[in-house]
């Protein structure tokens, strides 16, 4: 039997790579970034950012976007190269929508799903689990993502940038997602793979699963578990046959 396979049957239990003992733990509410996580779109987005930087007479290193602005919004991003006091909070969304409209116009054709990404949650969505989308992106490129991949109805609820006040590493975007899931904060599962995102899932008392396709395991420590993708075999680690927990709570009720 596949991992996919498995995946029908099982619901996600996360168990740390740690030599500290934990328990084991089944979550009630899955929440997925976007960017990285779902889709490969760190070409996509530096491109766009190259483009929009080279009207300042600057260029852009993939490495150093990828580890400084991957992640954030459009502004805080903007702020990175050019600090704080650079630009209006009017000007910083404008130049951040021009990028953005990178995205949109693009990721059908030039975005790829990240290795088992959109199959594994369709089937936590076929297996009737709690999932939700909670990114930085603004609406309209949650829009494009969704169009483009048709994941439109897969996700019980989805939060992004616009969404909330503060950008990751903030919790509030993962607080929201897991309040609009009904499930509490310590009873969800984040995937993430940016150190905003994972830090972001830490404090809101969310264990964090890291995706590592746009950086190392190393700086993205604080996370709880580490895949390179959704087919990943140390993925099946992370999964707890479903029935095995269902015979639990019936012999819990007797």
């Amino acid at each position: 039997m596949g991992l996919f396979e498995t995946s029908l049957r099982f619901a996600i239990q996360l168990i740390p790579l740690s030599r500290k003992k934990r328990e084991n733990k089944s979550y009630k509410g899955f929440i997925f970034d976007l960017d990285g996580v779902l889709v490969d779109s760190s070409r996509i987005h530096h491109d766009g950012w190259r483009k929009v930087l080279r009207q300042f007479g600057k260029d852009l290193d993939f490495q150093f976007f990828k580890r400084e602005m991957f992640g954030k919004r459009g502004p805080e991003s903007l702020a990175v190269i050019f600090g704080e006091a650079k630009f209006t909070p009017q000007e910083a969304k404008e130049i951040s929508d021009r990028v953005d409209r990178n995205f949109v116009d693009t990721v059908a054709d030039s975005g790829e799903p990240i290795k088992g990404a959109i199959e594994f949650v369709r089937r936590l969505h076929d297996s009737g689990n709690r999932i939700a989308l909670a990114t930085s992106a603004p609406r309209p490129n949650v829009d494009a993502f969704l169009d483009a991949f048709s994941l439109r109805g897969i996700f019980d609820a989805e939060v992004c940038g616009d969404d909330v006040r503060d950008g990751k590493p903030d919790p509030e975007v993962f607080l929201k997602a897991a309040s609009m899931l009904c499930v509490e904060p310590g009873e969800c599962v984040v995937f993430e793979d940016s150190l905003p995102g994972v830090t972001a899932a830490k404090a809101a008392g969310i264990s964090c699963v890291a995706v590592l396709t746009t950086t190392t395991r190393e700086y993205l420590k604080q996370a709880d578990f580490f895949i390179n993708d959704f087919l990943d075999e140390s993925l099946s680690k992370v999964v707890e046959e479903k029935s095995r927990v269902q015979s639990q709570k019936q012999r819990e009720k007797v």
